[in-house]
């Protein structure tokens, strides 16, 4: 027979909305922003080594994976389709009409703004709220599983895939470009 649970065991329905806000929105705009970053750096080699941009846009690491174009939509469309479901505001049409490097960039930097724009009261009674799976709107998930089944692991295949896709087409990326800066404190 199971004792009763030790003080701290169960969250508060207010910490548990927080770390599902926690552990999806800003790592979503964090990692976005990095690869806003890691864009601009594939540019500046294309222009260096007097590469096309479409070049790197068609590129893919096998002929049945997406393109780096289709990468970059999916990292952009994944994280907006989730957090729509925790605001009221109008989430942007992101990750379908992109053609070019600007227009990747653009969808990036609406894409991190509206992400911004969310807050962890959005998250407060709809944390556990089923959520649409995007593939297929017939099936559906509660939203803390939906993000850690469905939401993170398929935006960082797409995140991680652009990046080795990039680095493949020999543009001098190194880890610290998709992890970008971590605000790591010193430990004393």
């Amino acid at each position: 027979m199971a004792g009763p649970r030790p003080k701290g065991c169960v969250m508060s329905k207010e910490s548990y909305a927080e770390a599902l806000y926690t552990l999806t929105i800003p790592v979503f705009s964090g990692s976005l922003q990095n690869l806003g970053r890691i864009i601009a750096k594939a540019e500046d080699y294309a222009e260096q080594n007097r590469i096309e941009p479409e070049t790197l846009l068609s590129a893919r690491l096998h002929p049945t994976m997406f393109t780096l174009l289709q990468q970059i939509q999916y990292a952009c469309f994944l994280p907006v389709d989730f957090a729509r479901h925790f605001s009221d505001e109008e989430a942007p049409r992101v990750g379908y009409d992109e053609t070019n490097l600007g227009e990747l960039k653009s969808s990036i930097d609406q894409t991190v703004g509206y992400l911004q724009r969310i807050k962890v009261g959005g998250f407060r009674d709809r944390e556990h709220a089923v959520l649409p799976v995007f593939f297929d709107p017939n099936l559906g998930l509660p939203a803390d599983t939906h993000a850690a089944r469905i939401t993170v692991p398929d935006f960082f295949f797409h995140v991680t895939t652009a990046y080795c896709i990039l680095r493949h087409e020999g543009v001098p990326l190194e880890k610290s470009d998709f992890l970008g800066p971590h605000k790591a404190e010193a430990l004393t």
